[in-house]
């Protein structure tokens, strides 16, 4: 931590960032569908509706307040597992923690079992960003600022295509549509049927996508869907496509990706954000991947995603944030330079329905976005009951 933001968060203590008290709020499900106004040619192609209320995360979510002295901060949404070991493990630790203080947040008492795994780093992260809101809403500074400075108030964007069919017809006019709109980038989805059908159809495919994202950068996301013949045969089609990275060809850090990194045909290897242990996200780093892409909500938190970028730049990796938490992922980068953090992604058809839980959804313009707001990690979020579903105080 620099001296400035030291200093930024004394005055944060001072101005009331012991925590007295964790609540968890009720907020509305996740649309079902497309978002509303999606762009003709975006909506067009549009191969996978967004899962909404079909998955259970998404259909029962709540905001977790951690209430201060005259100011809460915030983390929304969290699922209803994600929410009940906040409730069960960490929240009577948090009592009495001030928020200013983010190392000394992992030695706060948790009250249960449940130390490693998918569910409970998201339930440590949640706590640990909404510690990032109060301590910035109590200063009234921006988190960027608390982070070291704001180095970039608007950061780039790159396009996540993986709602759209690259298959479909209009597929090329929703890669030309995306370039028009200024985003960074574009990356798109390997279907597993496009995959099993060869190399060739892919080329076929993803071919005119290629020529019509112009001198946009292009990527692929094969969701750990190859095995690892179709991986290496995709290789050299990749390198002539001149795909800027291939994200989860195979499952990170298996024996089939060491292979395929092996072959060396000069395509980058993308992986990390379902990296949610701290020695995973390690080894990733120093031996499997290319390019690293991290996600606040599932890592440990900001200051642990902040942590492995630097270990990436060091590495001479770039950072791709995932995003799943992009206000989170927009602190960050606004407190990076480009070359550590070129841009964060946009999911063209689930990012829209995301922002639907803030009172202020963030905009994006000439594929730009805003490094977050004055004051807090996010905007706050819309409540739907004047009761919280839970309440843990000292």
């Amino acid at each position: 931590m620099t001296v400035s933001s030291l200093s930024a968060a004394r005055s944060a203590a001072a101005a009331g960032t012991v925590i007295r008290a964790v609540r968890a709020w009720p907020l509305a499900p996740q649309s079902s569908g497309l978002p509303r106004d999606l762009p003709g040619p975006l909506a067009a192609a549009a191969g996978v509706r967004p899962a909404g209320p079909a998955w259970a995360e998404h259909r029962t979510r709540f905001a977790i307040e951690l209430i201060g002295d005259g100011v809460s901060g915030w983390q929304a949404p969290v699922g209803e597992t994600v929410a009940q070991i906040v409730a069960d493990d960490l929240a009577a630790g948090l009592i009495g923690h001030d928020a200013a203080e983010p190392r000394r947040l992992a030695y706060r008492r948790q009250t249960g079992r449940h130390r490693s795994g998918a569910h409970a780093r998201r339930a440590a992260s949640a706590v640990e960003l909404a510690c990032w809101d109060l301590a910035s809403r109590a200063a009234g500074m921006s988190v960027t600022s608390l982070l070291g400075g704001t180095v970039r108030p608007r950061v780039p964007a790159y396009a996540s295509a993986l709602g759209l069919d690259p298959a479909h017809p209009a597929a090329p006019e929703a890669a030309a549509w995306i370039t028009g709109a200024g985003f960074w980038g574009q990356k798109w989805p390997l279907p597993r049927q496009l995959i099993h059908a060869g190399p060739k159809a892919v080329a076929k495919r993803l071919g005119p996508l290629r020529e019509a994202a112009g001198e946009g950068q292009f990527m692929v996301d094969a969701l750990g869907r190859c095995r690892l013949d179709d991986a290496i045969r995709l290789l050299p089609v990749l390198a002539d496509l001149e795909v800027a990275f291939a994200e989860e060809l195979l499952p990170p850090g298996s024996r089939g990706w060491h292979r395929l990194r092996a072959a060396g045909v000069g395509v980058a290897l993308a992986a990390g954000e379902h990296a949610v242990d701290e020695a995973e996200q390690i080894r990733l780093l120093t031996e499997c991947v290319d390019v690293w892409q991290v996600d606040p909500g599932w890592s440990g938190g900001l200051a642990r995603t902040l942590h492995t970028t630097e270990v990436a730049a060091d590495l001479g990796m770039a950072t791709f944030p995932h995003g799943d938490r992009l206000w989170a992922a927009l602190a960050l980068a606004g407190a990076c330079c480009r070359d550590k953090i070129p841009a964060v992604e946009w999911h063209l058809t689930l990012e829209p329905l995301r922002q639907q839980v803030f009172t202020e959804p963030a905009v994006i313009e000439a594929g730009m976005l805003a490094s977050g707001p004055a004051d807090g990690l996010a905007p706050l979020p819309v409540i739907t009951d004047s009761l919280p579903a839970w309440t843990v105080a000292s």
